[in-house]
């Protein structure tokens, strides 16, 4: 039997990063060593881990980055927000320690990405808008998944956000043609289909070679194997 993998997860008393760690302890892959806040990130025993997975802030983002770059550490990074230089930060790291990054773990919204743009490229006249709707917390507008969503279109889009109640996260691509509109249309339910798919993540990526992935590297290699 293989040995469970020591998981720590930054940002653990946070929306996210709760999920995280109540699913990480069900599951036998894993053994949840390290839950790592604020008040404890001096303490946290980082050379003893395999593998973290992180939903803090940019900031706090960077310091953990530091940490596992130091300790050999594979990072799973769900964090959104960040400016050009955290992402060349991220990226000059990535030489060093496999990192997985992405702005939504959800399979969801994976193919809705796929089938996004497909559309976008088969219906080229037709006017294209996203919109993006979060919890009234939720700090960066747009979001890193409105965001990734219009990266893949081929063309300038518009993206509207709202931050309204407790929604854990609504995207829409609209479409709109003549006498005609279409609209793919992702929503979540519950965060654990985020948090899932960042353990999802982590056990793939800890044996990886330094790189920066996505979710693309994942489904393509599950697809293979």
């Amino acid at each position: 039997m293989k040995h469970a993998l020591k998981l720590g997860v930054v940002g653990s008393l946070g929306r996210m990063g709760t999920r995280v760690c109540a699913l990480a302890r069900e599951d036998s892959r894993f053994q949840l060593a390290a839950q790592i806040a604020r008040d404890n990130f001096a303490r946290a025993p980082w050379s003893n881990l395999n593998v973290l997975i992180d939903f803090s802030t940019p900031e706090s983002s960077l310091t953990a980055l530091r940490k596992a770059v130091t300790s050999k550490i594979a990072v799973v990074i769900g964090v959104t927000g960040f400016s050009n230089s955290q992402m060349s930060q991220i990226k000059a790291a990535s030489r060093k320690i496999p990192i997985f990054l992405s702005p939504n773990f959800s399979p969801g919204i994976f193919w809705m990405k796929r089938l996004a743009k497909e559309a976008a490229k088969a219906l080229p006249a037709y006017d294209l808008s996203i919109l993006e709707t979060h919890h009234k917390a939720k700090k960066d507008a747009p979001s890193g998944t409105g965001k990734a969503l219009a990266s893949v279109l081929g063309r300038k889009v518009e993206i509207l956000s709202s931050r309204i109640g407790d929604v854990v996260g609504e995207h829409t691509l609209v479409l709109a043609g003549p006498f005609e509109r279409l609209k793919i249309t992702h929503l979540a339910h519950s965060r654990d289909v985020f948090a899932k798919g960042a353990l999802e993540a982590a056990a793939w990526v800890h044996s990886r070679n330094p790189g920066l992935y996505g979710m693309e590297d994942l489904f393509s290699q599950n697809a293979k194997g």
